[in-house]
């Protein structure tokens, strides 16, 4: 009979779940913690929300960056900074180490979002687009099965507007997509094709009533669009809507 009665330690985002999950999202985490708390999220539904929340709040904010390719010199400088590694530490030691490089992570997470949402005030200020309280805005984060975000929506029923904009949707040659707005029980109504700018087009007026379960969808279609209205090719993006 084995003496084994030690309990099982318990994971890193024990204490803070919600801080882990943001983490994860950003892509801070360390290989073998991200590797183990990708695991644990297909049983646990709470991470899985705590992450599903971060990436609706992150995913406007990541829209707003334009891709930048590095120097061809930028990994050897990277590289040339990393210290040398230090001497081994066990026991207490290396969970003080541990803990204190999460908690740095932590902060500088933290400090970059203030930063981040200073500017985007800074810029509705300067644009005169200043945010309004209303429960009739949505945002729908539109992907494959969770892989990269092909577009960010943003539907505004008080001003009946969609607002689309393509991060990594992909035309199959001599086709277009199509984004389709599929209500509860309802036939899906078409929003138009997907461009690669940032458009801002107007809702149907029969959909403006509200975006409860509201789901949106993109289908590949013959250029130009659907000719009977309706999705005649396969869907290959979609994502619910949610409130801002």
């Amino acid at each position: 009979m084995s003496g084994k009665t030690g309990r099982e330690a318990a994971p890193f985002w024990a204490d803070d779940p919600e801080g882990a999950a943001g983490e994860y999202v950003l892509g801070t985490l360390p290989a073998e913690e991200r590797a183990a708390f990708a695991q644990s999220l297909e049983g646990d539904a709470s991470l899985h929300a705590a992450v599903a929340a971060w990436e609706v709040r992150l995913a406007s904010l990541a829209a707003t960056v334009e891709p930048v390719a590095p120097a061809p010199d930028v990994w050897d400088a990277i590289e040339a900074r990393i210290p040398p590694a230090p001497p081994a530490v066990s026991g207490d030691g290396v969970a003080r180490i541990l803990t204190l490089e999460r908690k740095v992570r932590i902060w500088r997470l933290a400090a970059g979002a203030a930063t981040a949402l200073a500017a985007g005030l800074a810029l509705w200020l300067v644009v005169g687009l200043r945010p309004t309280a209303t429960d009739r805005q949505y945002l729908a984060v539109v992907d494959r099965g969770g892989a990269l975000p092909a577009l960010i929506v943003r539907v505004d029923l008080d001003t009946g507007t969609v607002q689309v904009r393509s991060l990594a949707a992909e035309t199959p040659p001599d086709r277009s997509l199509e984004l389709w707005y599929v209500g509860t029980g309802a036939a899906p109504r078409s929003l138009g094709l997907v461009t690669d700018a940032v458009d801002r087009r107007p809702i149907p007026a029969a959909l403006r009533a509200g975006a409860e379960g509201v789901s949106l969808a993109v289908s590949v279609e013959p250029k130009g669009g659907s000719p009977t209205g309706a999705p005649t090719g396969p869907v290959i993006y979609s994502g619910k809507l949610v409130r801002e």
